[in-house]
């Protein structure tokens, strides 16, 4: 299955959206990233459709960063 990874602000962000993406039954795991300049951060990796997982996450007010 494919999988994408959206950036998020901080972990309860990525927490919160992996919930509502458990919620519909959409596989996701929250990462650990680091970035040199700005040291430490979290992503979402998501195992299913980009546009029904973006949309999911705007209607519950995350922001859905995708990382290319």
């Amino acid at each position: 299955m494919d999988s994408f990874t959206i950036n998020m602000k901080n972990s309860t962000q990525a927490y919160k959206a992996r919930m509502v993406l458990a919620r519909r039954g959409i596989r996701s795991m929250v990462q650990r990233t680091h970035h040199p300049r700005a040291g430490c951060s979290f992503a979402l990796r998501v195992f299913g459709r980009e546009k029904e997982v973006c949309a999911l996450l705007g209607s519950a007010g995350i922001p859905c960063d995708i990382s290319r």
